[in-house]
């Protein structure tokens, strides 16, 4: 899909998103669907020259504005304000919670819309009692002086943002969406074996996300080591960059699975997609998701799912009839459902169609894409209507 339907071309009001992320992420996905979506000329993208999403928005042809390279740079407001003055833009679309305090503060000084898109709720992601996830919360409710309207990407966010005492009249619930033309990806397992030196007899096992411990990758290691022996052509590839990264490492040598976890680092979201074809199954062992676009991207390749029973994911797959979903955090569940479709084949390709199934019905970019541009003229109505009281 190239552009959103017809009807929606008239009287979509200018829209500038602001990402101010260094990694790429699914929200950075989710971005840049909807602005290849998007008439020419409605949409733009501000944020950081050395950011991730930045650089792909160039390389697809979006167009994109630097606010700087540190998201701590007070220069940031000023070029920010002086974007929205000299493009008109009517609605702020703010990715992040660096990316909502300097939104806040220039849509006061320009009376643009402000729209605050909440990926996952920081509590939820980060922990409640947290410094992280307490200082991310409070700073969020405390830059809402100039807020029109949430959106949120699952019903367990949103019911958090209800109990921040947000009135439901300003959030909207906008699931995440995947358009992917499978047979258009170029891949086979003969390739992932190649590519990351894994011998001819591996099944494969991905899983995909940032090295961080939200996403539970220890957990997954874990998990590994008990189904080595029950599994002995089971390999695992987790794909992404972070933080993470040196502590899985040790624990990979820790248990002696060298040869059976590959750390594989960050790749482009072309190469993400070819090795989620060429996998055998797919694996999201997170603490707390929205709704992620790795498991959608899997899913529209008909990949039979594993994935923690928390957040938004629930929402997107059932249990036993999508994906088996197990308690996050627990290893010894993440096995046995590793070796449950490990060892049923036929178990685990009904379930990976059943998941096509449903993303290609309930999980539709072109719905996507239309109620958020629904989103943004919302916000400005409620921007103007703000004005005259």
């Amino acid at each position: 899909m190239n552009h959103i339907a017809p009807p929606l071309r008239d009287h979509l009001p200018k829209t500038l998103i602001v990402d101010l992320s260094l990694k790429y992420g699914g929200s950075s996905s989710r971005v840049l669907s909807l602005m290849k979506a998007s008439p020419k000329g409605s949409i733009a993208l501000a944020g950081l020259s050395s950011g991730a999403v930045v650089a792909e928005a160039k390389r697809l042809g979006l167009p994109v504005h630097s606010l700087g390279r540190r998201k701590t740079d007070p220069g940031i407001l000023s070029r920010l304000v002086r974007l929205i003055r000299q493009h008109d833009y009517q609605v702020l679309d703010t990715q992040n919670i660096q990316s909502k305090f300097w939104g806040s503060l220039a849509s006061t000084l320009t009376n643009a819309a402000l729209v605050s898109t909440i990926n996952s709720w920081y509590s939820n992601e980060h922990g409640g009692s947290s410094l992280k996830g307490k200082l991310y919360t409070r700073l969020e409710l405390s830059t809402n002086w100039r807020l029109d309207l949430y959106i949120t990407v699952s019903e367990k966010d949103k019911s958090s943002l209800l109990r921040s005492n947000i009135p439901e009249s300003r959030i909207d619930l906008i699931y995440n969406a995947v358009n992917i033309e499978a047979d258009e990806i170029p891949a086979s397992p003969e390739w992932l074996q190649k590519t990351f030196s894994l011998p001819s007899h591996a099944r494969v096992c991905t899983a995909v996300g940032r090295l961080v411990p939200i996403k539970g990758y220890d957990v997954l290691i874990r998990a590994a080591a008990q189904t080595a022996k029950q599994a002995p052509d089971l390999f695992f590839l987790i794909v992404g960059d972070g933080e993470e990264r040196e502590r899985l490492d040790a624990q990979i040598r820790e248990l002696h699975l060298e040869h059976t976890v590959h750390l594989a680092g960050y790749q482009d979201r072309e190469t993400v997609l070819k090795i989620l074809k060429s996998s055998d199954l797919f694996a999201m062992p997170s603490l707390y998701e929205g709704t992620p676009i790795a498991l959608l991207e899997a899913a529209a390749f008909g990949k039979p799912i594993i994935a923690s029973n928390s957040g938004g994911m629930p929402e997107m797959v059932e249990h036993e009839l999508h994906a088996l979903l197990v308690p996050p955090g627990d290893p010894n569940a993440l096995a046995n459902a590793l070796h449950d479709l490990y060892a049923n084949p036929q178990k685990a390709e009904l379930l990976g169609k059943n998941a096509q199934a449903r993303i290609n019905e309930d999980f539709n970019l072109q719905t996507q894409v239309e109620k958020t541009w629904d989103a943004y003229k919302k916000a400005l109505a409620n921007r103007k209507g703000s004005k005259t009281k």
